[in-house]
Protein backbone atom coordinates (compact mmCIF):
# COMPACT_ATOMS: atom_id res chain seq x y z
CA UNK A 1 0.00 0.00 0.00
CA UNK A 2 2.71 2.50 0.95
CA UNK A 3 4.72 1.89 -2.24
CA UNK A 4 1.64 2.52 -4.38
CA UNK A 5 0.81 5.74 -2.55
CA UNK A 6 4.40 7.01 -2.70
CA UNK A 7 4.54 6.27 -6.41
CA UNK A 8 1.18 7.98 -6.93
CA UNK A 9 2.28 11.17 -5.14
CA UNK A 10 5.48 11.22 -7.19
CA UNK A 11 3.40 11.00 -10.37
CA UNK A 12 1.34 14.01 -9.25
CA UNK A 13 4.49 16.10 -8.95
CA UNK A 14 5.33 15.51 -12.61
CA UNK A 15 1.78 15.63 -14.01
CA UNK A 16 1.64 18.69 -16.26
CA UNK A 17 -2.13 18.36 -16.73
CA UNK A 18 -2.79 18.70 -13.01
CA UNK A 19 -3.20 22.49 -12.99
CA UNK A 20 -6.01 22.30 -15.56
CA UNK A 21 -8.12 19.83 -13.56
CA UNK A 22 -11.64 20.94 -12.72
CA UNK A 23 -13.47 19.58 -9.69
CA UNK A 24 -14.71 16.46 -11.45
CA UNK A 25 -11.24 15.64 -12.76
CA UNK A 26 -9.75 16.19 -9.32
CA UNK A 27 -12.21 13.74 -7.81
CA UNK A 28 -11.66 11.07 -10.44
CA UNK A 29 -7.93 11.31 -11.09
CA UNK A 30 -6.69 12.17 -7.61
CA UNK A 31 -9.10 11.51 -4.75
CA UNK A 32 -10.80 8.33 -5.92
CA UNK A 33 -7.54 6.88 -7.13
CA UNK A 34 -5.90 7.55 -3.78
CA UNK A 35 -8.87 6.01 -1.95
CA UNK A 36 -8.53 2.89 -4.06
CA UNK A 37 -4.88 2.58 -3.01
CA UNK A 38 -6.04 2.94 0.59
CA UNK A 39 -8.23 -0.15 0.31
CA UNK A 40 -11.64 1.41 -0.48
CA UNK A 41 -13.95 -0.08 -3.10
CA UNK A 42 -14.63 3.16 -4.96
CA UNK A 43 -17.39 1.47 -7.01
CA UNK A 44 -19.35 0.42 -3.93
CA UNK A 45 -21.63 3.18 -2.63
CA UNK A 46 -21.88 1.33 0.69
CA UNK A 47 -18.21 2.18 1.19
CA UNK A 48 -17.63 5.38 -0.81
CA UNK A 49 -20.91 7.29 -1.02
CA UNK A 50 -20.71 10.19 -3.52
CA UNK A 51 -22.37 13.61 -3.12
CA UNK A 52 -23.53 12.94 0.41
CA UNK A 53 -26.01 15.68 1.35
CA UNK A 54 -28.13 16.56 4.36
CA UNK A 55 -30.37 19.61 4.21
CA UNK A 56 -28.29 22.51 2.86
CA UNK A 57 -24.88 20.92 3.46
CA UNK A 58 -23.08 18.34 1.38
CA UNK A 59 -19.75 16.53 1.08
CA UNK A 60 -18.15 15.00 -1.99
CA UNK A 61 -17.77 11.60 -0.31
CA UNK A 62 -18.84 9.82 2.83
CA UNK A 63 -16.61 6.88 3.73
CA UNK A 64 -18.86 4.28 5.29
CA UNK A 65 -18.67 1.03 7.22
CA UNK A 66 -21.64 -1.12 8.21
CA UNK A 67 -24.14 1.52 7.05
CA UNK A 68 -22.52 4.19 9.20
CA UNK A 69 -20.66 7.31 8.10
CA UNK A 70 -17.10 7.22 9.39
CA UNK A 71 -15.39 10.07 7.54
CA UNK A 72 -16.44 12.92 5.23
CA UNK A 73 -14.34 14.30 2.38
CA UNK A 74 -15.06 17.56 0.55
CA UNK A 75 -13.20 17.97 -2.76
CA UNK A 76 -12.52 21.16 -4.70
CA UNK A 77 -10.67 21.67 -7.96
CA UNK A 78 -6.87 21.67 -7.97
CA UNK A 79 -5.36 24.85 -6.50
CA UNK A 80 -8.72 26.24 -5.35
CA UNK A 81 -8.44 28.04 -2.02
CA UNK A 82 -9.94 25.96 0.75
CA UNK A 83 -10.50 28.54 3.48
CA UNK A 84 -14.10 29.35 2.64
CA UNK A 85 -15.14 25.70 2.54
CA UNK A 86 -14.20 24.71 6.09
CA UNK A 87 -17.32 25.85 7.90
CA UNK A 88 -19.93 24.00 5.73
CA UNK A 89 -17.93 20.76 5.90
CA UNK A 90 -17.44 20.94 9.67
CA UNK A 91 -21.11 21.80 10.19
CA UNK A 92 -22.18 18.72 8.24
CA UNK A 93 -19.62 16.51 9.99
CA UNK A 94 -20.81 17.71 13.40
CA UNK A 95 -24.43 17.16 12.42
CA UNK A 96 -23.65 13.62 11.27
CA UNK A 97 -21.45 12.97 14.33
CA UNK A 98 -18.49 12.04 12.14
CA UNK A 99 -15.19 12.10 14.04
CA UNK A 100 -12.85 13.01 11.16
CA UNK A 101 -13.44 15.25 8.16
CA UNK A 102 -11.14 16.11 5.28
CA UNK A 103 -11.02 19.11 2.96
CA UNK A 104 -8.88 18.85 -0.17
CA UNK A 105 -8.22 20.27 -3.61
CA UNK A 106 -6.34 17.13 -4.55
CA UNK A 107 -2.97 18.66 -3.73
CA UNK A 108 -3.51 20.12 -0.28
CA UNK A 109 -5.26 17.95 2.32
CA UNK A 110 -6.57 19.38 5.60
CA UNK A 111 -7.69 17.00 8.36
CA UNK A 112 -10.04 17.94 11.20
CA UNK A 113 -11.24 16.37 14.44
CA UNK A 114 -14.86 17.36 14.13
CA UNK A 115 -15.79 16.96 17.78
CA UNK A 116 -12.92 19.07 19.12
CA UNK A 117 -13.82 22.34 20.79
CA UNK A 118 -13.16 25.69 19.18
CA UNK A 119 -13.07 27.00 15.64
CA UNK A 120 -11.80 25.37 12.46
CA UNK A 121 -8.20 26.21 13.40
CA UNK A 122 -8.63 24.39 16.71
CA UNK A 123 -10.24 21.37 15.03
CA UNK A 124 -7.47 21.10 12.41
CA UNK A 125 -4.74 18.64 13.33
CA UNK A 126 -2.81 17.69 10.18
CA UNK A 127 -2.06 18.93 6.67
CA UNK A 128 -0.41 17.36 3.66
CA UNK A 129 0.80 19.05 0.49
CA UNK A 130 1.38 16.50 -2.27
CA UNK A 131 3.61 18.81 -4.31
CA UNK A 132 5.77 20.37 -1.59
CA UNK A 133 6.19 17.69 1.05
CA UNK A 134 8.19 14.49 0.81
CA UNK A 135 6.01 11.59 -0.29
CA UNK A 136 7.69 9.18 2.14
CA UNK A 137 6.64 11.44 5.01
CA UNK A 138 3.07 11.90 3.78
CA UNK A 139 2.20 8.30 2.90
CA UNK A 140 2.29 6.79 6.44
CA UNK A 141 -0.05 9.47 7.78
CA UNK A 142 -2.46 9.02 4.87
CA UNK A 143 -2.53 5.30 5.60
CA UNK A 144 -3.06 5.87 9.33
CA UNK A 145 -5.90 8.33 8.76
CA UNK A 146 -7.63 7.20 5.55
CA UNK A 147 -7.05 3.48 4.96
CA UNK A 148 -10.24 1.44 4.99
CA UNK A 149 -9.13 -0.90 7.77
CA UNK A 150 -8.04 1.91 10.07
CA UNK A 151 -11.20 3.93 9.51
CA UNK A 152 -13.41 0.88 10.09
CA UNK A 153 -11.72 -0.37 13.27
CA UNK A 154 -11.24 3.03 14.93
CA UNK A 155 -7.45 3.19 14.53
CA UNK A 156 -7.80 6.26 12.29
CA UNK A 157 -9.45 8.18 15.13
CA UNK A 158 -6.70 7.15 17.54
CA UNK A 159 -4.06 8.26 15.03
CA UNK A 160 -5.86 11.58 14.59
CA UNK A 161 -6.04 12.15 18.34
CA UNK A 162 -2.33 11.33 18.68
CA UNK A 163 -1.41 13.81 15.94
CA UNK A 164 -3.61 16.44 17.55
CA UNK A 165 -2.05 15.87 20.97
CA UNK A 166 1.42 16.08 19.47
CA UNK A 167 0.50 19.32 17.73
CA UNK A 168 -0.87 20.84 20.94
CA UNK A 169 2.15 19.83 23.02
CA UNK A 170 4.59 21.30 20.53
CA UNK A 171 2.55 24.50 20.42
CA UNK A 172 2.66 24.61 24.21
CA UNK A 173 6.44 24.07 24.19
CA UNK A 174 6.85 27.11 21.96
CA UNK A 175 4.69 29.21 24.29
CA UNK A 176 6.60 28.32 27.48
CA UNK A 177 9.23 31.09 26.92
CA UNK A 178 6.43 33.65 26.54
CA UNK A 179 4.77 32.39 29.73
CA UNK A 180 8.09 32.62 31.59
CA UNK A 181 8.64 36.18 30.38
CA UNK A 182 5.19 37.18 31.61
CA UNK A 183 5.92 35.52 34.94
CA UNK A 184 9.10 37.52 35.56
CA UNK A 185 7.93 40.83 34.08
CA UNK A 186 4.49 41.11 35.66
CA UNK A 187 3.85 41.59 39.38
CA UNK A 188 3.82 38.11 40.92
CA UNK A 189 3.18 37.88 44.65
CA UNK A 190 3.98 34.16 44.77
CA UNK A 191 7.43 34.62 43.20
CA UNK A 192 8.21 37.58 45.46
CA UNK A 193 7.09 35.70 48.58
CA UNK A 194 9.07 32.56 47.69
CA UNK A 195 12.25 34.56 47.18
CA UNK A 196 11.67 36.58 50.36
CA UNK A 197 11.15 33.43 52.48
CA UNK A 198 14.19 31.73 51.02
CA UNK A 199 16.32 34.81 51.66
CA UNK A 200 15.14 35.06 55.27
CA UNK A 201 16.02 31.41 55.93
CA UNK A 202 19.57 32.02 54.74
CA UNK A 203 20.27 35.36 56.42
CA UNK A 204 18.05 34.92 59.46
CA UNK A 205 16.48 38.37 59.26
CA UNK A 206 13.26 39.77 57.82
CA UNK A 207 13.49 41.08 54.27
CA UNK A 208 11.34 43.93 53.01
CA UNK A 209 9.28 43.18 49.92
CA UNK A 210 10.55 46.28 48.16
CA UNK A 211 14.11 44.86 48.22
CA UNK A 212 12.92 41.69 46.50
CA UNK A 213 11.01 43.67 43.88
CA UNK A 214 14.02 45.91 43.27
CA UNK A 215 16.25 42.85 42.85
CA UNK A 216 13.87 41.26 40.32
CA UNK A 217 13.61 44.48 38.36
CA UNK A 218 17.40 44.97 38.31
CA UNK A 219 18.06 41.51 36.83
CA UNK A 220 15.03 41.31 34.58
CA UNK A 221 17.00 41.54 31.31
CA UNK A 222 19.15 38.58 32.35
CA UNK A 223 16.18 36.32 32.96
CA UNK A 224 14.12 37.15 29.89
CA UNK A 225 14.19 34.50 27.18
CA UNK A 226 14.58 36.08 23.81
CA UNK A 227 15.76 35.19 20.34
CA UNK A 228 15.65 38.78 19.25
CA UNK A 229 19.20 40.17 19.45
CA UNK A 230 19.70 43.67 18.20
CA UNK A 231 20.52 43.90 14.52
CA UNK A 232 23.95 45.40 14.00
CA UNK A 233 24.02 47.70 11.01
CA UNK A 234 27.42 47.69 9.36
CA UNK A 235 28.94 48.04 5.90
CA UNK A 236 27.04 46.24 3.12
CA UNK A 237 28.33 42.68 2.62
CA UNK A 238 29.78 41.42 -0.61
CA UNK A 239 27.33 40.51 -3.33
CA UNK A 240 26.03 37.00 -2.67
CA UNK A 241 24.52 34.61 -5.17
CA UNK A 242 22.29 32.04 -3.47
CA UNK A 243 22.07 28.75 -5.39
CA UNK A 244 18.54 27.39 -5.52
CA UNK A 245 17.70 24.95 -8.33
CA UNK A 246 14.10 24.51 -7.25
CA UNK A 247 12.83 28.03 -7.66
CA UNK A 248 13.93 31.55 -8.48
CA UNK A 249 15.83 33.12 -5.66
CA UNK A 250 16.42 36.50 -4.19
CA UNK A 251 20.04 37.18 -5.05
CA UNK A 252 22.69 39.85 -5.48
CA UNK A 253 21.36 42.05 -2.69
CA UNK A 254 23.30 44.19 -0.27
CA UNK A 255 22.36 44.23 3.39
CA UNK A 256 21.20 47.83 3.43
CA UNK A 257 19.85 50.32 0.95
CA UNK A 258 18.86 53.96 1.09
CA UNK A 259 15.61 54.52 2.92
CA UNK A 260 12.54 54.47 0.77
CA UNK A 261 9.05 55.73 1.44
CA UNK A 262 6.74 53.14 2.94
CA UNK A 263 4.11 52.10 0.43
CA UNK A 264 0.49 52.84 1.19
CA UNK A 265 -1.51 49.91 2.55
CA UNK A 266 -3.01 47.84 -0.23
CA UNK A 267 -5.49 45.01 -0.31
CA UNK A 268 -4.09 42.00 -2.17
CA UNK A 269 -6.84 39.51 -1.31
CA UNK A 270 -8.33 39.14 -4.79
CA UNK A 271 -5.16 39.71 -6.79
CA UNK A 272 -2.58 37.41 -8.34
CA UNK A 273 1.08 38.15 -7.81
CA UNK A 274 3.22 38.56 -10.91
CA UNK A 275 6.61 39.42 -9.42
CA UNK A 276 8.32 41.16 -6.54
CA UNK A 277 11.27 43.51 -6.50
CA UNK A 278 13.69 43.64 -3.60
CA UNK A 279 16.54 46.16 -3.65
CA UNK A 280 16.31 46.56 -7.41
CA UNK A 281 16.14 42.84 -8.32
CA UNK A 282 12.87 41.69 -9.89
CA UNK A 283 11.80 38.08 -9.32
CA UNK A 284 8.89 36.56 -11.28
CA UNK A 285 6.73 34.24 -9.13
CA UNK A 286 3.58 32.20 -9.70
CA UNK A 287 2.07 32.06 -6.23
CA UNK A 288 1.91 34.41 -3.25
CA UNK A 289 3.68 31.92 -0.98
CA UNK A 290 6.71 32.05 -3.30
CA UNK A 291 7.26 35.65 -2.20
CA UNK A 292 7.56 34.60 1.44
CA UNK A 293 9.60 31.43 0.90
CA UNK A 294 12.08 33.20 -1.40
CA UNK A 295 12.67 35.92 1.19
CA UNK A 296 13.02 33.35 3.97
CA UNK A 297 15.63 31.38 2.02
CA UNK A 298 17.57 34.56 1.33
CA UNK A 299 17.61 35.86 4.89
CA UNK A 300 18.45 32.40 6.24
CA UNK A 301 21.52 32.35 3.99
CA UNK A 302 22.92 35.74 4.96
CA UNK A 303 21.71 35.88 8.58
CA UNK A 304 22.29 32.26 9.55
CA UNK A 305 23.58 33.07 13.05
CA UNK A 306 20.48 34.93 14.18
CA UNK A 307 17.85 33.71 11.74
CA UNK A 308 16.02 31.88 14.53
CA UNK A 309 14.58 35.19 15.69
CA UNK A 310 11.92 34.73 13.00
CA UNK A 311 10.31 32.32 15.50
CA UNK A 312 9.03 35.42 17.28
CA UNK A 313 7.16 36.67 14.22
CA UNK A 314 3.55 35.63 14.63
CA UNK A 315 -0.01 36.85 14.34
CA UNK A 316 -2.52 37.30 17.12
CA UNK A 317 -3.77 33.73 16.79
CA UNK A 318 -1.42 32.17 14.27
CA UNK A 319 2.05 30.72 14.24
CA UNK A 320 4.03 31.70 11.14
CA UNK A 321 7.39 30.08 11.93
CA UNK A 322 8.15 26.93 13.90
CA UNK A 323 10.68 24.15 14.29
CA UNK A 324 7.79 21.70 14.27
CA UNK A 325 6.21 21.12 10.87
CA UNK A 326 3.01 19.67 12.27
CA UNK A 327 2.33 22.89 14.14
CA UNK A 328 1.69 24.57 10.79
CA UNK A 329 -0.97 23.82 8.23
CA UNK A 330 1.15 23.89 5.08
CA UNK A 331 4.77 24.04 6.28
CA UNK A 332 7.75 24.58 4.03
CA UNK A 333 11.24 24.06 5.39
CA UNK A 334 13.51 27.06 5.02
CA UNK A 335 16.72 26.08 3.26
CA UNK A 336 19.73 25.54 5.50
CA UNK A 337 17.68 25.66 8.72
CA UNK A 338 15.53 23.48 10.94
CA UNK A 339 12.74 26.08 10.81
CA UNK A 340 9.50 25.84 8.84
CA UNK A 341 7.39 28.71 7.52
CA UNK A 342 3.62 28.64 7.21
CA UNK A 343 2.57 28.94 3.56
CA UNK A 344 -1.14 28.51 4.19
CA UNK A 345 -1.68 32.29 4.40
CA UNK A 346 -3.77 34.78 2.50
CA UNK A 347 -2.06 37.33 0.24
CA UNK A 348 -2.38 40.14 2.80
CA UNK A 349 -0.91 37.93 5.54
CA UNK A 350 1.98 36.95 3.27
CA UNK A 351 2.75 40.59 2.47
CA UNK A 352 2.55 41.53 6.15
CA UNK A 353 4.82 38.65 7.18
CA UNK A 354 7.29 39.47 4.39
CA UNK A 355 7.49 43.05 5.58
CA UNK A 356 8.01 41.84 9.14
CA UNK A 357 10.98 39.84 7.85
CA UNK A 358 12.47 42.94 6.26
CA UNK A 359 12.07 44.95 9.44
CA UNK A 360 13.52 42.15 11.57
CA UNK A 361 16.74 42.11 9.56
CA UNK A 362 17.25 45.86 9.31
CA UNK A 363 15.63 46.67 5.96
CA UNK A 364 13.04 49.25 5.12
CA UNK A 365 9.52 48.15 4.17
CA UNK A 366 9.91 50.22 1.04
CA UNK A 367 12.77 47.98 -0.12
CA UNK A 368 10.11 45.51 -1.24
CA UNK A 369 7.65 46.25 -4.05
CA UNK A 370 5.06 43.86 -5.42
CA UNK A 371 3.59 43.68 -8.92
CA UNK A 372 0.17 42.10 -9.33
CA UNK A 373 -1.99 41.13 -12.28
Amino acid sequence: MKKEIVSFIKSLKTNKKLEKFDEASTKQAVVLRLLSFLGWDIFNVDEVYPDYAVNSHSASYALRDKNSNKLLIEVKRVHEKLDNHQKPLLSLAAQEKVDISVLTNGIIWWFYLTKSDGNSQDKWFYSADMLKQNEDAIAPNLIDLLSKNNVANGQALKAAQALNQNKNQKMAADVIPEAWNKLVTQPNLILVELLRESTEKICGCKVEVRLIERFLEKHLDTWLITNRPAVTVGPPPKVIEIPNPEKKTVANYSAKSPKKSIPKPENYADKEIKSFTFNGKTNPVRYWEDLLTNLCDYFAAIHSKDFEKVLWISGEDKTYFSRYSDQLRIPEKIKGTDIYVETKLGPDEIVKTSRSLLTEFGYEVGDLTITVR
